[in-house]
């Protein structure tokens, strides 16, 4: 199964923030998995 894919809006303030916080080769999407992960992982240390 194919992934799918969608367009969300964002600031160019926020597109920046983003790319100094990816590694070289990493999407937007990998960039925003890995902190999404990161916060869960937070989140279930703090609980």
């Amino acid at each position: 199964m194919k992934d799918e894919y969608t367009t969300i809006a964002l600031k160019k303030k926020t597109v920046s923030k983003l790319k100094s916080l990816g590694k070289k080769g990493e999407t937007y999407d990998d960039i925003i998995k890995r902190l999404l992960e990161q916060k869960k992982k937070e989140k279930t240390t703090n609980d």
